[in-house]
């Protein structure tokens, strides 16, 4: 998922730890000689590599240059690596992309060998299934959250513990949600009470669609990226919604906003950040950059900026400076709780990505 702008800066964690970083979390260590013009060319999200980050890499990194394409939807990887627009090294892409990535040979095997910073992740998040593909391993998780449903709690006053408040008509107008069929029906199959939300049959394709449809009227405005869903957020425009990420309820806390989240009982969307190489991006310098990612020094500024879960377990988080009260606003704590484990559903490869995504745009021009 995974994710979009979150207004990424250094006040915290590099104010205190800026040498620690240019040091520890940037050394330039064994990538080899790097060649002329090595440019390591990222398909990636909004506040995932910010400009500072990438100087510095570079700065510790002599000859190695970082070059960013920013995507704003899942459905978005593939239209630019299909058309050829972008010619990666590396995909950042929800897991359940994995199968597709492959089959349409966007990415090759994840030698994990070159990527020791993996011994940083949780033992609890069960990812390597996730992010395998006919048993080989074809990536690593940046980070993983829920997609839970976020309220306006100085309005909303009490938690909404069902989907069931996006069709409530006391939102009319008021509630918002975003741009990416895939994820947007994991939601609306949970609504509905589908027996398995990534494999409908034709009756509860049926009851989606009438779903989608009678939430045309709710919705104010859908929205593309972080900032976009943000600043509605903030505007008052939108009181409730589905929320991409977490990220947008810590943004908003920021702000001085009394925004909260809750997981509904129906079950909540969740998602594992999946970092891939495609065949041409198969060179050392390319997984130094990404074994620093996976370093604890990169993972708790990460955290500490945009309010995502990391990879981190709550002690090695608290290891690298970050608060009992700052890991509260996170899934960190609870990772090992088994409420929480049975409510999350994590994305997987859908039935028929392809009708999702024709319903999905139908809903968007109001032709449903």
């Amino acid at each position: 998922m995974t994710t979009a702008s979150f207004f990424l800066s250094r006040r915290r964690f590099m104010g205190a730890t800026g040498a620690l970083a240019a040091g520890a979390m940037f050394a330039p260590a064994t990538i080899g000689r790097a060649q002329e013009a090595d440019t390591i060319t990222l398909l990636t999200w909004e506040g995932y590599q910010p400009p500072e980050w990438v100087a510095e890499w570079e700065a510790a990194n002599p000859g190695v240059k970082l070059k960013p394409v920013v995507i704003s939807s899942g459905d978005e990887v593939f239209s630019q690596l299909l058309s050829g627009a972008v010619q990666p090294d590396v995909v950042y892409a929800e897991a359940s992309l994995a199968t597709r990535l492959k089959a349409a040979g966007q990415i090759d095997a994840f030698d994990e060998a070159k990527v020791p910073n993996i011994g940083n992740i949780l033992p609890t998040l069960n990812w390597r299934n996730p992010l395998s593909v006919d048993g080989t391993l074809m990536g690593i998780p940046l980070h993983w959250g829920t997609q839970p449903l976020m309220y306006n709690a100085d309005i909303v006053t009490e938690a909404p513990m069902s989907w069931s408040a996006l069709w409530d008509k006391t939102y009319e107008g008021k509630v918002s949600t975003f741009n990416d069929a895939t994820v947007n029906f994991a939601m609306i199959a949970l609504h509905i009470g589908a027996k398995d939300p990534f494999h409908l049959s034709e009756d509860e394709f049926a009851l989606a669609t009438d779903a989608l449809r009678a939430l045309r009227g709710q919705v104010r405005v859908v929205t593309n990226g972080f900032d976009d869903s943000t600043n509605l957020y903030a505007s008052g425009e939108a009181v409730i919604g589905y929320c991409h990420i977490t990220g947008i309820v810590h943004s908003l806390k920021k702000k001085g906003m009394n925004f909260a989240y809750s997981l509904p009982k129906e079950g909540t969307p969740s998602w594992i950040e999946g970092t891939y190489v495609t065949p041409k991006g198969q060179r050392d310098s390319v997984y130094k950059f990404l074994n620093d990612t996976m370093s604890l020094e990169w993972q708790s500024r990460f955290m500490s900026e945009t309010g995502s879960n990391g990879v981190l377990t709550a002690e090695a988080a608290r290891q690298s400076g970050l608060s009992d009260e700052f890991l509260a606003g996170t899934d960190v704590l609870n990772a090992d709780s088994p409420e929480l484990k049975e409510n999350l559903v994590f994305m997987r490869d859908p039935e028929d990505a392809e009708r999702r995504i024709q319903i999905w745009n139908d809903f968007l021009a109001g032709t449903l």
